[in-house]
């Protein structure tokens, strides 16, 4: 058993875990068929996996460009500690923002835009840049998308680390 979030988990909570990592809205049923238990098994864990935070909902995942927005970048954001909260309120209330880290290093923010052209991506750099400095960086593919860890956790029960 894996002690995560101050709960177990065993092994069939990772294989359920695995299998809704990329297709969350699956039945149920199919993910017990897959695994050889039963539909009620498979609810049961997943309901007390919501419960104990390890779930926290679902999300789509959506093709940006296809959306009309087909730049998306990294802006890293050095500002002052006095400074840093008004501009992360002033990128909450952007909607081209669509993902915001507080970091540690020579940046205090990560922030990832999407934006329609690059006339666009200029007038958000210079909101995000209005407190300290930014440096951004245009993505140009992504080889490895947003994933979970769930197949690292599989990996560090199987060899026991």
């Amino acid at each position: 058993m894996i002690a995560l979030n101050t709960k177990a988990m065993d092994a069939l909570d990772l294989r359920i875990l695995e299998r809704l990592e990329n297709r969350a809205r699956r039945p149920l049923s199919e993910v017990a068929r897959e695994l050889g238990v039963s539909q009620p098994t498979v609810a049961e864990r997943v309901r007390r996996m919501e419960e104990r935070g390890v779930i926290r909902g679902a999300m789509l995942r959506l093709d940006h460009a296809k959306l009309g927005f087909p730049i998306q970048a990294f802006v890293r954001v050095v500002a002052t500690p006095q400074v840093q909260h008004k501009l992360e309120r002033i990128a909450e209330a952007m909607p081209q923002v669509i993902e915001m880290s507080r970091v540690t290093g020579e940046d205090c923010l990560i922030v990832r835009v999407v934006v329609r052209s690059v006339e666009a991506l200029s007038e958000v750099i210079g909101q995000l840049s209005q407190y300290g400095g930014s440096n951004t960086s245009i993505v140009l593919g992504t080889p490895i998308e947003l994933r979970s860890p769930v197949r690292a956790l599989g990996a560090a029960a199987a060899t026991g680390g």
